[in-house]
């Protein structure tokens, strides 16, 4: 009798420790509730995770990665795991509770583009040359000439190692060139990944609706809390692809080109309509930018928007001869728009 029941007791214990090892190899999802995701310090939502024995492969929990794979190592309910490569390593910090999946990811860049870097200006690149039609704004002079005012507006821009993008703006238009007229933006608004000659940006929507909505004191010119991040990047969540390249002496250039721009500019002339009457004395201006450039992103070869940077030198930004930014675009615009 003994016998039998020490036989039934094996045979039990055996028949649950199967259980449990069919439980850990069971392929499981985690979505939406049952998932929560830090990169960086940025909270994401819309994320996957799939776990299958002690692999967990993450979909698009990175900047310009569909899948991010990781070995898992279990104690108790907490998981670890690495996963590197030449641009960057990433660790995972986790737990699973229940069919609840807590994960935080810490990135540490190891690009080149992990630097502070000066902005030096907005360039346009046009191939072949284009042929301005008589009443057009001539767009590359433009922008050639705006291009060296973004240095004002954003001196310098930091590509941090923990995967976060601090940009050093002006918050004060009215007192642009004025050093207590800037301040960095804060972290967890934008995260970078380099993937082969590409630079991924990912902007926390959420966290920089909250902080441009954030009563502050206006200047005599508007808002005084423009951010020059989200203005020069489209509100992405999972990565806006540019491409990044060397230049001459230790320059960056990082830019879009024409098939990143074409589906952009011809949403604008719709935009401008819906919205143009909130821009005031701009309005008629950028009208004709708009008219002239969907032809000219459309007609071109070659189309190349980007901002060139330089290694970061403690220059203060110039206090004097520095107009207002209202006036330049003013002046500029009466040269080169008809």
């Amino acid at each position: 009798m003994k016998n039998k029941f020490l036989l039934l007791l094996i045979l039990g214990v055996t028949f649950f420790a199967s259980c449990n090892d069919d439980d850990d190899d069971k392929v499981r999802t985690y979505n939406g509730d049952s998932l929560s995701l830090s990169v960086g310090g940025i909270n994401f939502s819309d994320r996957e995770a799939v776990l299958n024995g002690s692999v967990l492969t993450l979909k698009q929990a990175l900047p310009g990665e569909n899948e991010t794979e990781f070995t898992i190592i279990r104690e108790g309910n907490k998981i670890t795991g690495v996963n590197s490569n030449a641009n960057r390593e990433v660790a995972l910090n986790g737990t699973i509770d229940g069919d609840k999946l807590g994960l935080n990811l810490t990135l540490k860049v190891k690009s080149s583009m992990k630097a502070k870097w000066d902005v030096k200006k907005l360039f346009l690149n046009v191939e072949p040359e284009y042929i301005v039609e008589e009443g057009e704004p001539e767009l590359v002079g433009l922008v050639g000439m705006l291009g060296s005012m973004v240095s004002y507006i954003m001196p310098n821009i930091s590509f941090e190692e923990d995967g976060n993008i601090v940009a050093y703006y002006c918050k004060d238009m009215a007192n642009m060139g004025n050093p207590e007229a800037y301040e960095n933006s804060p972290k967890g608004m934008a995260l970078y990944n380099v993937v082969d000659n590409k630079i991924y940006i990912a902007l926390n929507l959420s966290g920089i609706v909250e902080d441009a909505t954030t009563p502050k004191a206006e200047s005599s010119i508007g808002r005084s809390d423009y951010n020059p991040l989200t203005s020069l990047m489209a509100m992405v969540d999972t990565g806006l692809p540019l491409y990044l390249r060397d230049g001459e002496e230790g320059l960056k250039e990082v830019y879009v080109d024409r098939e990143m721009m074409l589906p952009v500019v011809k949403m604008l002339p719709s935009l401008l309509s819906a919205y143009g009457d909130k821009l005031g004395d701009y309005k008629e201006t950028l009208e004709q930018i708009v008219a002239a450039l969907v032809p000219l992103v459309e007609n071109s070869e070659v189309v190349e928007l980007g901002l060139q940077l330089a290694p970061y030198t403690e220059i203060p930004t110039p206090a004097t001869n520095v107009q207002s930014l209202s006036k330049m675009i003013e002046n500029a615009s009466l040269k080169f728009v008809k």
